[in-house]
């Protein structure tokens, strides 16, 4: 018999109450757990770090990794914020695409200290001022932050969408991007954590300085050339068809090379096209179950998933460390033998030996890999 995930008491509620037991119903899963532990012991072990980039393909999870960013950050600092009422251990901000080719600082520091819930805000700086000196107006709005933030106290905060701050038609401009929130987090005293696609890595690596304060963290998608990172992502696919609130539950493990096909492995991307799916099964049809024909009406076209995958692809190249880049570094510091290299090939001997045998493909082992969900705050 089946596994079924959900409480079945959820099948006498009405549709969107069970629409909405999917769609808030998110899973630790290895690649999550992974990017999520990086971050965390970041921001709560590692003083010299100011920036923490957080990169990945779009549908990858990275809100699911913010949202339990903020419930740990958040549970951890509940004793504290009992002594201390004016704390605020961890939020976020969305940085706001540039309309005219040029990131509109005051409006990002307009959402941030809405963000930390500041009073009047619009008591900041009148009208007449900022008409006379837009320059000066920036100014007083970013000292109004620095002060927000130093009352407030975060550990950290983040900025989801940031690559929108490397929207910009100039070099010189996009190398003061990252160099602005560096100050920031330097002047606050609070780690800063932007958020966003491939399309960030511009940011990542301007300046020496940037370089030795900051941290990059890849949220890895899964890959169909590793038969232990398909494994993982069927347990995925059977976590999600155990969660589904469906009289029927779905064989998706059946389809799990189509479900693989049009999310690219991400599994962002995966849940957006179920929870899509189940709204269309529950509200249009008999709602009892998911048919391969519901999933291949909502399924993303082809063409969209070419697109996005080439744009993918080309982030994730930039992540590899080339050999010729090694021997680079190597020849500038002067160092030609590798003493330690014969330690890490044994290292990797014996990692390989250690691997276990490859399991039968679509007959997923979930209890092999760390899958789970997470609700009412609990893993």
């Amino acid at each position: 018999m089946a596994i079924i995930g959900f409480p079945e008491t959820i099948l006498e509620q009405p549709i969107q109450e069970r629409l909405d037991y999917f769609i808030n119903y998110t899973m630790a899963h290895p690649h999550l757990t992974m990017a999520y532990q990086e971050v965390m012991q970041a921001v709560t072990q590692a003083p010299g770090t100011a920036l923490i980039f957080v990169v990945g393909s779009t549908g990858v999870g990275k809100t699911t990794l913010l949202n339990r960013l903020v419930q740990k950050c958040t549970e951890a600092a509940l004793v504290q914020m009992e002594v201390d009422k004016g704390k605020i251990p961890i939020f976020g901000v969305e940085a706001k695409s540039p309309e005219f080719s040029q990131f509109d600082w005051k409006d990002f520091y307009i959402r941030l200290l809405k963000a930390v819930n500041e009073p009047l805000i619009d008591k900041k700086i009148t009208y007449e001022h900022e008409k006379a000196n837009k320059r000066d107006s920036r100014s007083t709005w970013r000292l109004s932050v620095e002060s927000a933030l130093i009352n407030r106290r975060p550990d950290a905060f983040y900025i989801d969408e940031a690559h929108h701050l490397a929207l910009l038609p100039s070099g010189q401009k996009l190398k003061d991007q990252p160099e602005v929130i560096k100050s920031l987090a330097n002047l606050a005293k609070v780690k800063i954590i932007p958020t966003g696609t491939y399309a960030l890595l511009p940011l990542v690596d301007l300046g020496d300085q940037l370089c030795r304060r900051s941290k990059t963290v890849h949220f890895k998608r899964y890959h169909a050339d590793s038969d232990d990172e398909l494994e993982i992502f069927q347990s995925v696919v059977a976590t999600f068809q155990a969660h589904l609130p469906l009289s029927k539950m779905p064989d998706l493990v059946r389809y799990w090379e189509f479900l693989y096909e049009r999310s690219l492995g991400c599994v962002g991307m995966l849940k957006d096209w179920l929870s899509e799916t189940l709204s269309d099964v529950l509200h249009n049809h008999d709602g009892s179950t998911i048919t391969l024909r519901d999933l291949q009406r909502h399924a993303r076209p082809v063409a969209q998933c070419l697109k996005i995958l080439k744009v993918i692809k080309k982030g994730e190249e930039k992540f590899v460390e080339l050999q010729t880049e090694l021997e680079e570094l190597r020849k500038e510091l002067g160092l030609y033998q590798k003493s330690y290299e014969s330690e890490l090939k044994n290292l990797q001997n014996q990692d390989s030996t250690t691997e276990r045998a490859k399991g039968e493909i679509g007959k997923p082992k979930p209890h092999r890999y760390e899958i789970g969900g997470y609700e009412n705050g609990q893993e």
